[in-house]
């Protein structure tokens, strides 16, 4: 146990699996209380009791984070439990792959809605809370393809492009109540959410299917691998804690050297 988070209540977004768990988990090892705010039942139940089974560290709330009601609900739970509210990690997201002339409007609404204007409502409500408790900290989960192109995810990635202007804004906005805001940008993620969908599309073993993946590596990336989950939570880890007390408005690239690529 470390004290990095000491004290300090957070909500993580997107925490039942990949990268949000992986934030929990070190949020909670280094000292937060965590409200885990998810769509998936039964994975937040179980990725809260196997983190802190007294619950007196983890707790979980489901919502829907592209309604807004929703996502004031989840910050007002999250007060209401553990008295405050320190740190918002925005880690949920979906993805829509295809060109723009195939995207429909549901598709567009499905996009926007869970990637972008999910994070604007939970900092809506969170921002508040955190003046109240003297300042904070948001970090929020763009995407490497946010300034570096690729084909087929056009949807995906204007969303996390206007994540990362929605994160410079707030910096602007808020920094004279002392909230920082910044964002990292992700790199290819081996997370669970990858391999699952690989395991659905073949019917293959998923212990299999994930070797299969790691000795595919990533080869558009400098390291030449996928990150593991963990890699990306020890910097949003790093942009909560009061060691990042001088960064706001910033965007970290966590990718492997997708962007020291660029031809």
């Amino acid at each position: 146990m470390g004290d990095r988070l000491a004290g300090k209540v957070a909500i993580v977004t997107g925490g039942a699996g990949g990268i949000g768990e992986e934030t929990v988990r070190l949020f909670v090892r280094e000292g937060a209380k965590v409200m885990i705010v998810d769509l998936n039942e039964e994975a937040s139940q179980r990725v809260s009791k196997a983190i802190d089974p007294s619950g007196q560290s983890v707790a979980y709330t489901i919502a829907r984070l592209d309604q807004e009601e929703q996502a004031k609900a989840a910050v007002d739970a999250t007060v209401s439990r553990f008295g405050k509210l320190d740190v918002l990690a925005n880690v949920a997201a979906v993805r829509v792959r295809g060109t723009i002339p195939e995207a429909t409007m549901d598709d567009w609404n499905f996009i926007l809605g869970a990637n972008l204007l999910a994070v604007a409502h939970c900092c809506k409500y969170a921002i508040p809370k955190m003046i109240e408790n003297g300042g904070g900290s948001i970090v929020t989960v763009s995407s490497a393809n946010a300034t570096v192109g690729r084909k087929g995810m056009g949807l995906y990635d204007a969303t996390k492009a206007g994540v990362l202007a929605l994160t410079r804004s707030m910096a602007c906005d808020h920094a004279h109540q002392n909230i920082r805001v910044n964002a990292i940008s992700p790199g290819p993620t081996l997370t669970n959410f990858h391999i699952n969908n690989r395991v659905k599309a073949t019917g293959r073993p998923y212990a299999e299917i994930e070797a299969e993946m790691r000795a595919a590596g990533a080869p558009h990336t400098l390291l030449n691998r996928q990150a593991e989950p963990v890699e990306q939570a020890y910097a949003i880890l790093w942009l909560a804690s009061d060691e990042a007390s001088y960064v706001t408005g910033a965007d970290f690239n966590i990718d492997g050297g997708i962007t020291g690529l660029r031809d």
